[in-house]
């Protein structure tokens, strides 16, 4: 798919190229003015020239336009055989902007775009799942970053972030050097950055259980903030996943301690 889409854009290049030199030459940017414009059969060659580059241009954005709605007809399709099951609304075109109410997470860019989108429950906990996509320049190339984010409402605990930790990060610990809280699990502080203002809370939910459960998804990254569980991953939102992913929510939900379904934020950090 996105190899043709590569050879679609090149082509409608190509298309505007020869409508572009068709309309100069026409317009005597070729040469002398009078020698071109009154040579009747230069000019119908170059009108018809400014046609084919016209006619290819519009082919392409036809073609690309239908090949955008086709995936989205595909995606509802799935997403109807899966509303049955996971009794959700999914929404193949939500609006480009939807991502912003969550701009406080580090992974979502006010400048980004939202795509595709449920709304649920999970847990009996209202629930929101969306794509978001982003671009970054280099300068030189541009590459686009996409996240896909499940979100459950949750009490108003104090923020908590669980983060996979770097492979700079492990060389950094292996040397001494400690980032984010240290737990009783050897395994999941090789495998996670935890950071939390308040480590009463962070240590009174992060059980041995419940870390044991999030060692068994070790790329994903959990945030609780603004009253929100979140789970996120590199990636878009495939809908073939989408089950594993809300059971994975349902079960973060089902170790949380009782201890920690009282508890009260400090405040925002």
């Amino acid at each position: 798919m996105e190899n043709r889409r590569t050879v679609l854009v090149i082509f409608l290049l190509a298309g505007l190229a020869a409508m572009a030199v068709g309309l100069f030459m026409a317009a005597g940017g070729g040469g002398p003015g009078p020698n071109i414009l009154g040579n009747s059969r230069k000019m119908t060659m170059l009108g018809i020239l400014a046609l084919i580059g016209l006619f290819a241009v519009i082919v392409i954005i036809g073609s690309l336009v239908r090949a955008s709605r086709k995936k989205a007809d595909q995606w509802r399709e799935q997403a109807d055989a899966l509303d049955d099951t996971l009794t959700l609304d999914f929404n193949a075109d939500p609006p480009k902007d939807f991502h912003r109410e969550y701009v406080y997470l580090p992974e979502i860019k006010k400048s980004g775009k939202t795509h595709r989108l449920a709304q649920g429950t999970i847990a009996d906990h209202n629930a929101t799942f969306f794509e978001h996509r982003y671009v970054v320049s280099t300068g030189q190339s541009t590459h686009t970053v996409i996240h896909c984010v499940y979100a459950t409402d949750a009490p108003g605990w104090p923020d908590l972030s669980v983060t996979p930790r770097h492979p700079f990060s492990k060389l950094m610990r292996s040397l001494g050097w400690r980032k984010g809280l240290l737990l009783d699990d050897p395994q999941f502080n090789h495998r996670f950055v935890v950071k939390c203002d308040d480590e009463p809370f962070a240590v009174t939910l992060l059980t041995p259980e419940m870390q044991q459960f999030l060692l068994g998804k070790p790329n994903a990254r959990w945030r609780i903030t603004h009253n929100k569980v979140f789970l996120i991953y590199r990636g878009a939102l495939k809908l073939d996943r989408m089950p594993a992913s809300i059971d994975r929510m349902a079960r973060f939900w089902s170790h949380v301690p009782r201890e920690v379904a009282a508890w009260k934020s400090r405040g925002i950090i």
